[in-house]
């Protein structure tokens, strides 16, 4: 694959697509509700308009009504709209695409630690004529606290990942996406690359071999999609570059090493956001990118608080979220 014009593709226009193509995004929305404020709202729906895929998986949702606020109303949504989730996943889809049956993966209390805050894998079928895709919405534990302490329950999600693909879905035409809460280097990626619960983190030496990770080859170029708000919310150009140099090397730089992201990390953007295919989809990647148009970072942060397991707002900003979409083309 050819990757430096699949990224110029992404930094001048949104690719042309044929019948065959089906366009795939993940979006994590910074803890989506249904109060957001009208800009914010506003650019929401500009984001999702000029990104104009077909499939769209979403994290940090908080119901429904808040994904049904943005979305324009030729998308069906599957989410689990469970009233004690404050932060939810969820897939929206549009035709000729018709949404199958979903169901959550872990929904064991025992495997919390994996899966915090009941943030479960959600499992999505979509159908196409005799075709079925099988999308996993994956959100595992964030870096806050202590990434030494918290790479080990992002391993431990993959590792229980790689068991269900194995036994359940062998065979299957699968995509998982979403926010890794690591970039492709990370241990609980290479685990889901390689499918090898012992795998190593560090850059990868060899071939993926249990699931393509599509947006890899973004990777060498310094890409990201978490971070650009804080460089370019006051950005006035129509769209933002999208390298930001040594964001790799520093990831790498502290795994295993005890910080502060705030105050160590003189690079913040990172490459959170993925999307992996079992290997049957391999040869179908067409293109991919990330999105880089203004309207996705541009504004005033937004400012929460947990309390009780509840998330309230401080401020409303008028940004769309920390994260942009990455997305990829399948050609079916």
């Amino acid at each position: 694959m050819r990757y430096i014009p699949v990224v110029i593709a992404a930094l001048l226009a949104a690719p042309c697509l044929d019948a065959r193509d089906l366009k795939i995004a993940s979006y994590n929305v910074y803890f989506l509700d249904e109060n957001i404020s009208e800009d914010r709202q506003k650019a929401l729906q500009n984001v999702i308009e000029d990104l104009d895929a077909d499939i769209i998986a979403f994290q940090e949702i908080s119901n429904r009504a808040a994904l049904e606020n943005i979305l324009p109303k030729t998308y069906q949504i599957a989410i689990l709209d469970d009233p004690q989730e404050i932060q939810e996943v969820a897939l929206a889809l549009r035709n000729p695409f018709k949404l199958g049956k979903f169901q959550p993966v872990f929904p064991n209390k025992n495997l919390n630690d994996a899966f915090p805050r009941k943030r479960d894998l959600l499992q999505i079928e979509v159908e196409l004529n005799e075709d079925v895709l099988f999308f996993l919405v994956h959100h595992p534990k964030s870096r806050r606290r202590s990434r030494v302490v918290t790479d080990k329950r992002r391993a431990s999600a993959s590792e229980l990942i790689l068991t269900h693909i194995d036994t359940k879905l062998s065979g299957k035409k699968v995509i998982l996406l979403g926010d890794f809460n690591d970039n492709p280097d990370d241990r609980s990626v290479n685990i889901l690359e390689q499918g090898d619960p012992k795998a190593p983190a560090g850059i990868d030496r060899t071939p993926d071999t249990f699931l393509y990770n599509a947006t890899e080859g973004l990777l060498a170029q310094d890409v990201c999609s978490y971070g650009y708000h804080h460089m370019y919310k006051k950005h006035t150009g129509k769209t933002f570059p999208l390298p930001v140099d040594g964001s790799r090397s520093e990831n790498n730089k502290w795994r295993d090493i005890e910080h502060s992201y705030w105050d160590d990390l003189k690079i913040k953007a990172i490459l959170f956001d993925q999307i992996l295919v079992s290997m049957n989809l391999k040869s179908r990647v067409k293109e991919l990118g990330v999105f880089n148009r203004t309207t996705a970072v541009a504004g005033e942060s937004s400012r929460i608080k947990f309390e009780n397991d509840r998330i309230i707002y401080t401020k409303r900003g008028s940004f769309a979220s920390d994260h942009v979409p990455v997305w990829v083309i399948l050609d079916l």
